[in-house]
């Protein structure tokens, strides 16, 4: 598989923002063959809403050229990311059809293709088609069959060290001191020990999971276009909808992208009384099973134990 180019340089995020336009815009020059001859001011560079731990930049150059994405990571992110494993997997996904294309490297970050869709808001996610259309793209998502990474679950042992991690943590503001000191870390430690032996019990499944597909990360067409119109007629394929940001992918237990998947429903507010109940995690399930060649629908009934299991990360 190509390398794509990289630029050793690293891009300041406390720098003015016409200095980290100008930066950006120069990064792309160095790492595209087909702008090196752009004068800066046919570029415009405008920030993208949306990163969590990223800084995002959008630059469009003068026509016929397409736009790209600058993704500058967080600093200090790289001590809860794998950087160097994130590339290997976001290379490799979109050689199947997830994710944006890769175009550049720089040391703290990346330039892309950009994806002419729009992320689903957090109310959209628990919309009957859309969950459905997650449901299928998922089930192809869990079919990649991703190299050059550790093939056993990683979801616990990435918990436990991010629990450590917090433990130690101090606040200069006392109010979160107070609030920190005020958590039972060893009784989660307790809960997260428990449910990883539940689920080595169970022998679930193990499959290449997304692990943070929040509603940020489930990307849909325009309105008006015909991708979209296709997807609502339950076409679900990578020009209907997109899977982006794989900083915390690995292989993992199967169930934990549908917990995750089916937590975010509760949105930025924490409101799980949006949590979906047995006939909507049977819905999600069949999609799922369906588009693995499963033509059996689920009934809601089999998804009581794996509603209480997976209840655990809202309670968490």
């Amino acid at each position: 598989m190509p390398q794509p180019k990289h630029a050793d340089v690293s891009v300041d995020l406390q720098q003015d923002e016409g200095s980290l336009f100008s930066q950006a815009a120069d990064l792309c020059q160095t790492l595209l063959p087909q702008w090196a001859n752009l004068p800066e001011g046919d570029i415009k560079v405008t920030k993208v809403s949306g990163g969590i731990t990223n800084m995002l930049l959008k630059l469009k150059p003068s026509s016929p050229r397409l736009p790209v994405l600058v993704r500058v990571f967080g600093d200090h992110t790289d001590e809860v990311i794998d950087r160097d494993s994130e590339e290997t997997i976001s290379l490799q996904l979109h050689e199947v059809g997830f994710g944006a294309e890769i175009l550049g490297t720089f040391t703290n970050g990346r330039v892309e293709a950009w994806i002419h869709m729009r992320p689903l808001k957090p109310q959209e996610m628990c919309e009957r088609g859309n969950a459905a259309c997650i449901a299928r793209r998922l089930a192809d998502f869990h079919a990649a069959d991703v190299k050059d990474i550790s093939r056993k679950p990683q979801v616990f042992q990435r918990i436990l060290k991010w629990l450590d991690q917090a433990a130690h943590m101090t606040y200069p503001d006392a109010n979160k001191q107070n609030a920190k000191e005020a958590k039972d870390f060893q009784a989660m430690r307790s809960e997260i020990l428990e449910l990883q032996q539940i689920c080595e019990k169970l022998e679930c499944p193990v499959v290449f999971s997304h692990n943070d597909l929040l509603s940020g990360n489930v990307m849909i067409p325009h309105e008006g276009t015909p991708e979209l119109e296709a997807l609502q007629q339950g076409q679900v394929d990578s020009s209907t909808m997109q899977f982006i940001d794989f900083e915390y992918g690995s292989y993992n237990y199967r169930g934990y992208d549908f917990a995750n998947n089916w937590c975010e429903y509760a949105g930025f507010q924490g409101d799980y009384s949006r949590y979906p109940d047995e006939k909507q995690q049977a819905l999600f399930v069949t999609n799922y099973l369906q588009q693995q060649g499963n033509p059996s629908p689920v009934r809601p009934t089999l998804c009581c134990n794996a509603a209480r299991l997976t209840s655990a990360k809202a309670d968490t």
